[in-house]
């Protein structure tokens, strides 16, 4: 059997293709395409991670297109190939390109991603823009994927890219053709950046986690943050997600490093998948589940 020609929106929340913040995208597209897949693109034009599936409403969203040629952002489409820009949030982006840009396109799947680094544990996954705006395809009753790309040095080849684009398309695929996705929910996926050509695939629940001050005052002109002791991608991340500051204030600077490698870690967990360097798939809902409704809060029931 063939495979499946799938027709795919894609969005991401690192912004266009870059390698200081956002270096998978194009690879992954470029890779999908190769393999026949109709792939529309529509991208916030800069960084918007931990923003989940947030809408600035007061925002009025404009629309500019980056040519994949010569890398160059400009207010008018060059080519069909162009992928378009919005100033907006990751899930500003899925709807307007559903609903507006690609209104007469019925997509087969919309992908979100790969991001940047993990997105699992519930520290990541409620905070994420990418799985944020796969929650917003999901809502819009769209079959949707969250994509991330675990590393573990920044020295990461392209071959190790490449590695990760084929083997989270197979997972994709293995999942569309399973077509069983949860009720009002979507899947998140975390494919590490390695060179093993057949990485363990495992289903995975989230690891509960919590943390303390995201942020740090600044002590000198520059805003720099200390990272002393990071790992690579908990340094990348940081630099990456943290932008530049010029004046005396507080800047978002988290342990990354502890938030993505807890020492508590559970098996089953997503966590202890990436761990492992396996490919992590955890089936969600895009809601706030409720808690256990029998036990006595010292509320009446009606």
């Amino acid at each position: 059997m063939s495979e499946p020609k799938l027709r795919v929106l894609l969005s991401n929340d690192d912004g266009p293709p870059n390698e200081e913040e956002s270096p998978f995208i194009l690879p992954f597209i470029e890779h999908l395409e190769k393999r026949g897949w109709q792939v529309k693109v529509c991208l916030p034009d800069s960084q918007k991670s931990w923003i989940s599936k947030s809408f600035m409403i007061k925002d009025h969203i404009k629309v500019s297109y980056y040519h994949r040629e010569t890398h160059e952002v400009s207010y008018h489409q060059r080519d069909e190939s162009d992928f378009v820009l919005l100033n907006g949030t990751p899930a500003t982006c899925v709807n307007i390109a559903m609903y507006h840009l690609f209104k007469d396109m019925e997509f087969d799947l919309v992908i979100t991603g790969p991001n940047f680094g993990r997105n699992s544990s519930t520290i990541y996954t409620l905070a994420s823009g990418t799985i944020g705006s796969a929650l917003e395809a999901t809502i819009c009753k769209k079959k949707a994927i969250a994509l991330s790309f675990p590393f573990y040095s920044r020295n990461y080849s392209a071959d190790q890219v490449e590695n990760a684009c084929q083997q989270a398309t197979d997972v994709i695929l293995q999942l569309w053709k399973r077509n069983n996705w949860p009720p009002y929910g979507l899947f998140n996926v975390n494919v590490p950046l390695t060179s093993e050509r057949a990485m363990p695939v495992e289903l995975t629940r989230f690891h509960h986690a919590g943390y303390g001050s995201l942020f740090k005052p600044l002590r000198n002109s520059n805003g720099d943050a200390s990272m002393a002791g990071a790992d690579d991608e908990s340094q990348v991340r940081l630099a990456s997600e943290g932008g530049n500051v010029h004046q005396q204030s507080f800047r978002f600077a988290p342990d990354i490093k502890a938030m993505s490698n807890p020492a508590d870690a559970q098996p089953g967990t997503d966590a202890y998948c990436l761990q492992r360097k396996c490919i992590s798939v955890t089936p969600m809902i895009a809601a706030y589940q409720l808690a256990n409704m029998d036990e006595d809060y010292g509320v009446p029931k009606l």
